[in-house]
Order: C-alpha cells, then sequence, then structure tokens
C-alpha cells in the first residue's frame, strides 16, 4: 500500500497542474494547489487551495502560515513557470529561477521531496549537442531559465527529481486541455490550408506528449516515494515525422468537410529572409517558431532523448500512439478552443 502523502503543487492552474489534478483523484495523496492571488481560477472541485506568490519570500506568507505549511507538506510538485516563448532572460527569472530558489528553501523548511517540471528542450544546450543553438532562437531564454532551475535543485542537495517533457498536448484519452498551446494553435492553422509551407529539418523527430502522460508518471513516482531522478518525458525514435503529422493534420480537415492539400516541407536553412518578411504577420510568426523548434530537435540530433520506455515499466505510463492522441488534441480543440 502507497503511503500518504501531503504535496504542494506550484502552478496549479497551468496546463501540467491542471493534468495533475486530473489525475490527482483516488490517489493516496493530499493535494494542496497553490495559485497566484487574483490568478487563474481553478475549479471549484479543485480541492485544498492557497493563494501564494512563488515570487515572494515565504510565497508572500506570513510566518505562521508559512511554518504550518511546511508542517504538513512533505512533496512539492513544482510546475510553476512563465512557459511563454520569445521573452527578454530577465523575465524569466522572477518565477522560473527565483522561484525555485523559493520552493528550494521552502523544502529546507519542511524535509521536501522536489518534483521538478524542467522542458526537454535543454538537451539542446547540452555540452554534447551536435548543433549550437542560436541565441535568436525564440525558445533560448526560457530553456536557459530551466537549466538554472535544474542547477539549484542539483546544487542544494535536496531529494529531487526532474521531469523533461517535451511540448504537451492534450488528454490522450479525450484530447482536453485546460488551454490551448502552441501544438493546438499552429495545428488548427495548418489544418485550414494557411500554411505556405512547413519549414522542418530532413530527419527530425515531431515529439509532442499527451499531458496525462506527465501527470500519471509524476504522481506514479511520488507514490512509489522515489526522490532522485531525471526523466524524459518524450516519445524519442518513436515520434512521428513531420509527414506523418501533417497526414494526421490532413484527415482532421477531411472530418471537418475542408480538405486540406498537404503544404510542402522545407528546410528552414535554404529559408529566405526576404520570403518570411512578406508574409502575414501570424504565417510569418508560426513559421518562425516552427522553424526555432526544428532548430531545438536539430540540436539534439533531431531525436529528442527518451525515458518512455522505463516510465512505462516503473510507473505505469500507459503505451499511447502519438498520432492517435495528436488526432483527439485536434479534434478536443476544434470543438473547444477555436
Amino acid at each position: 500500500m502507497s503511503e500518504s502523502r501531503t504535496v504542494l503543487l506550484t502552478g496549479a492552474s497551468g496546463v501540467v497542474g491542471r493534468a495533475v489534478l486530473q489525475e490527482a483523484p483516488g490517489r493516496p495523496l493530499r493535494l494542496i494547489s497553490m495559485t497566484r492571488p487574483r490568478g487563474t481560477a481553478l475549479p471549484a472541485d479543485a480541492g485544498e487551495q492557497l493563494a501564494a506568490d512563488l515570487a515572494e519570500p515565504r510565497f508572500g506568507l506570513d510566518e505562521d502560515s508559512y511554518r504550518a505549511l511546511a508542517r504538513d507538506v512533505d512533496t512539492v510538485i513544482h510546475s510553476a513557470g512563465l512557459t511563454e516563448w520569445g521573452l527578454p532572460d530577465e523575465r524569466y527569472r522572477p518565477v522560473n529561477v527565483e522561484g525555485t530558489r523559493r520552493v528550494i528553501e521552502f523544502a529546507e523548511v519542511s524535509g521536501a521531496t522536489v518534483h521538478f517540471m524542467s522542458t526537454a528542450f535543454v538537451a539542446a544546450l547540452s555540452a554534447g549537442a551536435p548543433h549550437r543553438l542560436s541565441e535568436t532562437n525564440v525558445t533560448t531564454n526560457y530553456v536557459r531559465s530551466k537549466l538554472r532551475s535544474e542547477q539549484l535543485l542539483r546544487d542544494s542537495g535536496l531529494p529531487h527529481t526532474v521531469f523533461r517533457p517535451t511540448n504537451l498536448i492534450g488528454d490522450s484519452r479525450t484530447g482536453w486541455t485546460s488551454r490551448g498551446q502552441i501544438v493546438q494553435l499552429m495545428s488548427d492553422w495548418i489544418s485550414r490550408g494557411r500554411a505556405p509551407f512547413l519549414p522542418v529539418h530532413r530527419g527530425n523527430r515531431i515529439d509532442v506528449v499527451p499531458q496525462d502522460l506527465l501527470a500519471k508518471a509524476v504522481l506514479r513516482c511520488i507514490e512509489l516515494g522515489d526522490d532522485s531522478g531525471e526523466f524524459w518525458v518524450t516519445y524519442g525514435e518513436e515520434a512521428m515525422d513531420m509527414e506523418t503529422a501533417v497526414e494526421v493534420c490532413a484527415k482532421h480537415a477531411a472530418s471537418l468537410g475542408r480538405p486540406l492539400a498537404p503544404p510542402p516541407v522545407t528546410d528552414p536553412d535554404t529559408l529566405d529572409p526576404e520570403e518570411l518578411r512578406r508574409l502575414a504577420p501570424l504565417a510569418r510568426s508560426y513559421l518562425s517558431v516552427l522553424r526555432d523548434v526544428s532548430e531545438v530537435t536539430r540540436c539534439c540530433g533531431g531525436v529528442l532523448p527518451t525515458s518512455m520506455p522505463s516510465l512505462r515499466e516503473r510507473y505505469g505510463v500507459p503505451h499511447v500512439v502519438d498520432t492517435d492522441a495528436y488526432a483527439r488534441t485536434l479534434a478536443y480543440a476544434s470543438a473547444h478552443l477555436s
């Protein structure tokens, strides 16, 4: 029987946090959901909620409340963070870096194990990466903030795990997500036939993972009492290629009565900057993001590192075909997020 644990969930209103809340019922866990004061509200059935601010000392709580929380909590799922790409480095520091420092301070007081939600994109900045990620890449500052947080945890000596998911899509069974992200938005744009071409390096895998797989892995890790490890929540070699992803978009478009002629896949290194500048703003934005994400994958050798086999074996993560989950995400987004 798993030991009951009291878990502080930071970033409870975010995509990862909401996925954890969806998967938590029925598990031997008491979950305390932290959200920013005046931030996005959680559903009424989300259980215990705590209005607190990671950017403030003691999470913005008074001394007695902070100490009481520390006495209760033995585990932290740290999923809070600024995930928007393309911002200056200093925008990521208050929550992504200093927020992690506050979590470490709390864990030192409470004796809690920390389970940190990082990103698989950190592989693109590793010393052994076959290509160098450009300074102008839209993800670079965000990824660096996650690397700094990982280093803070390593230096702290605290018991902790690091989960590194790739881009998340909706629930593997229903396609549900608490809000649309870049994958859903860009896929809808492609499915509407608005992409003149798709800039993706040859050989790259298009690695997206259903959000519930990450939530299941983290929660089972906690149930088993694991307090160390680094886990790449990706499909790796199993991930689809761009042509397959476009086929899924084409089937989705056809289901809505919108036949889609698959746009050509183009080598990003051959793109003419002037050609991009002549495009409509939305097309220019999406194609630039796709080009930069392709560069991230190329810096990883075209395939992201993966821990999926061990996640399936140890944590019971179900074997879900990525194209099936992607199709469900597109269907849900079309019905509920458009």
